[in-house]
């Protein structure tokens, strides 16, 4: 019995010694830069843009629903009349009437172009939450230094930062080394296939192959890393997938006061539970893997030691990112019930019911295994699982955090941003820029705001400081 005891003894000493050694191993530091102030220099045109750019309604409301066309004629015009400079002397190609390509001609036509992208559409504001806005979603208010209404962040706010950016530069007669593109797309919020798609089968067709493309997705947070006492800002190197699942139950209904003991709601519930009691199989990701690595300097011993050892601690590690939704949905493919459709009258037991899961695929998972977990989660042969394809996209492939433009993206962000810590992050989401994927290695996602609010929600709204930290860093960019 004693020499079990020394050899476990033993054992756990030794295991305590190989923890130690690959934590002190593993000795990154925080790279430090000097700060640009130029960065944050007060621009009151470009607020007062934004503002003007929030309230014209270029909403989209569906994949199948028409657009309110004389809403994006205006927010043509308003670019027109706004800038001038870009008006005159940027080349423009329209694709499908309201999506939009400028091309700024640089020195060097042997470098490979950036493209720099945004989108104008937004989301609807539904009529029962107006009510609850702080001031009307679409007024464009401008209140204690912030800037209020739908498509403040998402996403008029970087459309308003490339512009102002661009119109600067030109009007300093600056002319970049590489060509810049400037793309905005019309239907971002409604899948993109017609602007996005259509413009980057353009570029694919002529056969140009951005060294970067630049679009919203990761920002500067503070709130979901306050441990770190110290701003994160998450560079999105990837996109996860998106389909939608159909449910369909159909059992004979009647009248209310003869119910059946199951009806088509009632097994439709029964199979909503059933998906939703369970999630998909956790994964650490490449991406999510080099993001806690970044994060290590910052992190006490203890959990270093954790971080450095996944080996051991896999489990316990996804365990905590599970806690929270927002990091639980970067290591799980997620499905969420988004629509449901049943009934048209009170004393009428219906026949049909329906209803559609959303789902954000993670790297490594394909729509099928989404469709096949469904399936297996339901276990009932009386609900009829049906897959999408209108909307549907695989995840993405994933720009490399060694690549020239994640390190130059990288650069820009320590040298605006203080005492920051900048790692690739899995976008949960899903932006226009996903079209580029396929044949451009250089696709990043990121806009230098922090802590946004509001987004697709009530009382959206974007800091001033925010907006001219954005429009410094595009100018950065394009000045290299």
């Amino acid at each position: 019995m004693k020499g079990v005891i020394k050899f476990l003894g033993a054992a756990i000493l030794l295991l305590l010694m190989v923890l130690v050694i690959n934590t002190l191993r593993d000795n990154k530091t925080i790279p430090t830069f000097t700060v640009d102030k130029s960065f944050e220099i007060a621009n009151a045109n470009a607020a007062q843009h934004l503002s003007q750019a929030i309230q014209i309604k270029t909403v989209s409301f569906g994949d199948t629903l028409a657009i309110d066309t004389a809403e994006f004629l205006k927010f043509r015009t308003f670019i027109e009349t706004t800038y001038p400079y870009i008006t005159a002397q940027l080349p423009r190609q329209t694709f499908n009437q309201f999506s939009y390509v400028y091309k700024w001609a640089g020195k060097d036509s042997s470098l490979a172009p950036y493209v720099l992208m945004a989108h104008m559409d937004v989301v609807p504001v539904e009529a029962v939450a107006e009510s609850k806005w702080t001031v009307p979603s679409f007024s464009g208010a401008i209140k204690n230094d912030t800037i209020w209404g739908r498509g403040a962040v998402d996403d008029k706010v970087a459309v308003i930062a490339i512009m102002e950016s661009v119109e600067q530069l030109l009007k300093e007669q600056f002319t970049p080394n590489r060509t810049i593109y400037l793309c905005f797309g019309h239907d971002e919020e409604i899948s993109g296939k017609r602007g996005a798609k259509f413009y980057s089968q353009w570029f694919k067709d002529n056969n140009i192959k951005p060294a970067l493309v630049l679009d919203e997705g990761g920002q500067i947070d503070t709130k979901h890393f306050e441990r770190l006492k110290r701003p994160m800002a998450v560079i999105g190197t990837s996109e996860k997938g998106y389909v939608n699942i159909d449910l369909t139950v159909e059992i004979p209904g009647g009248h209310s006061s003869m119910p059946s003991p199951e009806t088509a709601i009632d097994v439709l519930n029964k199979a909503i539970e059933n998906i939703r009691a369970k999630q998909m199989p956790a994964m650490i990701t490449p991406t999510i893997n080099e993001m806690l690595n970044r994060t290590k300097p910052a992190e006490s011993f203890a959990k270093r030691m954790v971080l450095s050892n996944l080996w051991l601690f896999n489990g316990v590690v996804l365990g905590q990112l599970e806690k929270s939704k927002e990091t639980n949905a970067m290591i799980h493919t997620t499905l969420v019930p988004t629509i449901i459709h049943s009934g048209i009258k009170d004393n009428v037991i219906p026949s049909v019911a329906r209803a559609t899961f959303n789902s954000r695929i993670l790297p490594g998972q394909t729509s099928d295994d989404v469709v096949n977990f469904v399936i297996k989660a339901v276990n009932d042969q009386r609900v009829a699982v049906k897959k999408q394809t209108i909307s549907l996209m695989e995840p993405s492939a994933i720009t490399s955090f060694e690549s020239p433009a994640f390190k130059k993206l990288e650069t820009i962000i320590y040298k605006s941003v203080p005492n920051v810590i900048v790692a690739p992050f899995l976008l949960i989401g899903a932006t226009d820029s996903r079209y580029f994927r396929g044949f451009s290695e250089a696709v990043l996602n990121f806009a230098p705001v922090q802590n946004v609010k509001g987004f697709h929600g009530i009382d959206e709204r974007i800091g001033i400081s925010d907006l001219n930290r954005t429009v410094g860093f595009y100018k950065q960019i394009i000045k290299e």
